[in-house]
């Protein structure tokens, strides 16, 4: 029983939700200066990142149902292509994940309930047959700066994004779009040979460098613009590992870059916010353990 929990809690793939606190973290204490330091959150806090929690969960969940056979070629995310967890299960997970967190959502304000709302939909539109912006290059980029670089940094501004306020959001979205471009670069072969049209497929790993530094720079100008000192670090980082790549192409090197950025601000949100290194840690440790004890392999890695 204790095992079927762990497999549907890790199922939900919780390391892909640590993108959405840092991202919903660091935007608070950047664009809040009465929330620079944040020791311990209020409950509203809680509330509506649990609310961003259990709807990318359901989001993530979603895309596996239909990516059973790839992942089964690719031999990743085991747990549907090995019958770990039924179709049916998954589903029925799905709808409760979702339901959960728009009810969680209304509770907050009917705002948030709007956004996570259209995260849901996004979710849905990304990855259901027909449709499938995921495997597309624009409405993949789109949809990833959309929903991680914009509407996640929204719920704490909904009333407040067609202001200058709302200006802030833009180095968000310009990052998560730079790390996307860079993330197709890695899985370029495999998406070519699956049919996907992503930004690597199309332009190559050259014009994906290329264009990820233009998006890094760009992040790094509306970062100056906005005041926003901690972005400003984190897109120098960033644009200098892509022209340490575009000098001379590594795949360790890239998957660093890939991961490194988002780290760097992880970190940099729990300075503000003490109270995300507990969770943090502890989902990392907890996610090792588990793909160790069940799988016999070492998940996450750096490089």
């Amino acid at each position: 029983m204790a095992s079927k929990l762990f497999d549907l809690i890790f199922f939900g793939r919780p390391l892909l939700i640590i993108p959405v606190w840092t991202v919903y973290l660091h935007f608070m204490t950047s664009s809040h200066p009465a929330l620079n330091f944040v020791l311990i959150p209020s409950v509203a806090l809680i509330m509506q990142l649990v609310a961003l929690t259990l709807v990318f969960k359901g989001v993530y969940v979603f895309n596996q149902l239909f990516d059973i056979e790839s992942d089964r070629i690719n031999d990743k995310l085991h747990f549907l292509p090995r019958g770990i967890i039924s179709v049916k299960t998954a589903w029925i997970y799905y709808s409760i994940l979702t339901l959960a967190g728009l009810v969680v959502a209304l509770t907050v304000s009917k705002e948030t309930f709007f956004i996570t709302a259209a995260i849901t939909v996004l979710g849905v539109l990304y990855s259901v047959p027909g449709i499938r912006l995921k495997d597309r290059a624009v409405s993949g980029l789109l949809a990833n700066s959309i929903a991680y670089g914009l509407l996640v940094p929204m719920t704490l501004i909904p009333d407040r994004l067609i202001h200058p306020e709302g200006l802030s959001t833009i180095p968000y979205f310009l990052a998560i779009a730079t790390g996307y471009v860079l993330t197709t670069i890695p899985d370029r072969e495999g998406d070519a040979v699956s049919g996907k049209r992503t930004i690597a497929v199309i332009i190559g790993i050259k014009g994906s460098l290329i264009l990820a530094l233009l998006l890094g720079i760009a992040t790094l100008v509306s970062s100056y613009l906005t005041a926003n000192q901690e972005m400003q670090i984190v897109a120098v980082v960033t644009t200098l590992l892509i022209i340490g790549l575009l000098i001379h192409y590594r795949p360790g090197l890239m998957l660093f870059a890939c991961k490194f950025p988002i780290l760097l601000l992880t970190l940099l949100a729990c300075i503000h916010a003490p109270f995300y290194f507990p969770v943090l840690l502890l989902t990392i440790v907890l996610t090792r353990v588990y793909y160790k004890y069940r799988f016999e392999i070492s998940y996450p890695r750096l490089r």
